[in-house]
């Protein structure tokens, strides 16, 4: 009876056994085939739609991020390129200048490249000038500049033939740049604050101030300018400035952050004046009354 009774139970083990891996079998080829059904296919479709859309929308708004900067790449990390084909002096313009070092030092600058483009990057000028001091810095690993590029006979103007060219081409001009201080300080000249956009001292662009660091003139209080290269980073996705600047592709990296942000900027610069005109409507009537 115990053989009978151990036979008994290995057969039932057997069988139990089987039952089990049949149904394990059964339960992995459900799995294998959940897909086939017409109703899994439709929701696959419909997954792989949304997975497609939400990798176009994220590409998308990448290019538009870019186009709405006023520069035209295909990818992060190029270089600011036109946005259309218009070659005309614009309303706005953008300007970069590239400087030397004079002196016995080296550290003070004089003028040695101006370059500025129309509301659509294109070059309106790009020329070398002619120092008007003796170089002892021409500072070529940032400036760009040569020896050679910078001489008469190599086609750089006077100073004085660049000054008034560009005293004529920015008058009634909206003026677009980073620290244009150091730039129109270089071209000795001076340029309306109403028609100046400088983007070293548009608050959204600036940092706060670091400790023991003074504010620069006409940045907002307490903040502290930051690179151009930084803001044409994070802002455009753009790559300036990696070795030899070239004042045309910082004048273009500049324009493109105004255009970015051209809506709010000059909506801030409209309440300020319309805030301005009120307060000086008042003081002027407290003053008639006095």
């Amino acid at each position: 009876m115990g053989k009978k009774k151990r036979g008994g139970g290995t057969e039932a083990s057997a069988d139990a056994s089987t039952r089990r891996t049949g149904g394990n079998w059964a339960a992995l080829s459900a799995k294998i085939n959940a897909g086939t059904s017409d109703k899994a296919k439709k929701k696959a479709a419909e997954r792989a739609a949304m997975a497609r859309a939400a990798t176009e929308s994220s590409v998308n708004g990448l290019m538009e991020d870019v186009r709405d900067g006023g520069i035209d790449v295909k990818e992060k990390g190029g270089k600011p390129k036109p946005t259309g084909r218009n070659t005309a002096v614009t309303r706005t313009l953008a300007l970069d200048c590239e400087m030397v070092g004079v002196g016995e030092d080296g550290r003070r600058s004089v003028l040695a490249r101006v370059s500025v483009v129309n509301e659509d990057g294109n070059v309106i000028l790009d020329v070398f000038v002619q120092p008007t001091e003796r170089v002892t810095d021409y500072r070529t690993a940032v400036s760009g500049v040569r020896p050679n590029d910078v001489k008469a006979e190599s086609g750089a103007r006077t100073f004085r033939v660049v000054q008034a060219q560009m005293s004529e081409l920015l008058r009634g001009k909206v003026l677009v740049g980073h620290s244009l201080k150091n730039d129109m300080k270089a071209l000795m000249l001076d340029h309306p604050k109403r028609d100046t956009r400088d983007t070293s001292l548009y608050h959204p662009l600036t940092r706060p101030l670091r400790p023991e660091e003074r504010c620069v003139p006409g940045a907002p209080r307490g903040r502290g300018c930051r690179a151009l290269r930084d803001l044409a980073r994070q802002h455009l996705g753009l790559e300036i400035q990696t070795g030899e600047h070239s004042s045309v592709d910082d004048a273009r990296a500049a324009l493109a952050l105004y255009k970015k942000f051209a809506k709010k900027w000059e909506a801030s610069l409209r309440l300020a004046d319309g805030k301005s005109g009120r307060d000086g409507g008042k003081k002027k009537r407290k003053t008639s009354r006095d």
